[in-house]
């Protein structure tokens, strides 16, 4: 099973299914961005929307690196202003430190990871 992709070449299975997988993660730091929005001093959203973003971020430079386009994989966003610029705007409380976010990230990182294998396993 191939997928196409703009401009008409066509993926292998392995990239279709790393395309699903990008943008179903692109969904849900969405949806985890918007309930942050809602609540501002909601530490899970927080770093759910942290999570999600170090590992597209990643992603995002993993393709680059071996020469991939990444826009093939709808990785072509400001990552940046989507998913960060909004929970700094809205930012009521004292900053936080690296140490908080990477803190925020450690919690909820294998979390995030089991949402994602729950979900890819649900869909093959």
């Amino acid at each position: 099973m191939e997928g196409k992709v703009k401009g008409g070449d066509y993926m292998s299975f392995e990239q279709t299914l790393l395309q699903k997988l990008v943008r179903q993660m692109l969904k849900n730091a969405r949806r985890h961005q918007r309930k942050r929005a809602r609540q501002s001093f909601n530490d899970y959203e927080r770093g759910a929307v942290n999570a999600y973003y170090e590992m597209l971020k990643s992603l995002r430079n993993t393709l680059e690196t071996f020469g991939q386009d990444f826009r093939a994989y709808e990785l072509d966003v400001d990552l940046d202003e989507e998913l960060l610029s909004l929970r700094r705007a809205r930012r009521q409380g004292p900053r936080r430190s690296i140490r908080d976010v990477a803190g925020a990230w450690k919690e909820h990182q294998q979390e995030v990871r089991e949402e994602l294998k729950e979900i890819l396993g649900r869909e093959w």
